[in-house]
This record gives C-alpha cells, structure tokens and sequence, in this order.
C-alpha cells in the first residue's frame, strides 16, 4: 500500500483513486502509534522496506502535491500530452525512480476523467 520514496504506481485500471489513498493513509496515521513498524511493498532503496509514520507522511505528502499540481496544470490548459512531460511535481524532493510518468499519468485521469 506504500511505496517508500519511490514513485508508485496508480492502478487506475483496477479502481484505484490517489484521493482515496490519501484518505486511507489519514487512517493508518491516525490509527497506529509512533511506535509502529510498518513493512513496505515497495521502496526505491531496498534496504528500506521497512519505516515509520514519517515515512508514510511523506508519501501522502507526495500524493496530495500531485494532486494540486495536476489540478493547476488543468486548470491552466493543459493537455494531456503537455502534462506528462512533467520531470518534477513542485516541492517534492524525496521521491525517486522512473515512475513519475505513472503518477502523472494516473492524476491527470483522475482529475480530468479522461
């Protein structure tokens, strides 16, 4: 369910929604303590695979700034094409990989319906 400073991958195919994900990681914040251990199916450094609150914070973080980022570039005009040129969300530093492609791509179909 998270991916550790890695970009994730969105399967929109399956019904996956990022508002939703955000929603659940809410949960999971909200519901396990400081002390929790939480095992990672996915992680840009392997090592990492396992992490803390912080490091779901950060995940969340990178999820709702692709959203607002999304929402801003549709709102300006433009088009999917132009939008997945996309190399950086704004203010996101920790992530990692090849996979922005994947959030970009799943954010601007979410947000627009296309």
């Amino acid at each position: 369910m998270v991916f550790n400073r890695r970009f994730p991958f969105v399967d929109r195919a399956a019904g996956a929604s990022i508002k939703s994900w955000i929603t659940v990681l809410d949960k999971a914040l909200s519901t396990f303590d400081n002390e929790t251990l939480f095992v990672f199916g996915h992680a840009f450094d392997s090592e990492k695979i396992t992490g803390t609150k912080e490091d779901i914070k950060v995940f969340q973080d990178y999820l709702a700034k692709l959203l607002v980022f999304t929402e801003k570039e549709i709102k300006a005009g433009k088009t999917k094409e132009e939008f997945l040129k996309t190399t950086a969300v704004p203010g996101v530093t920790e992530m990692r990989g090849d996979g922005i492609l994947r959030s970009l791509q799943a954010a601007y179909e979410e947000l627009s319906g296309v």
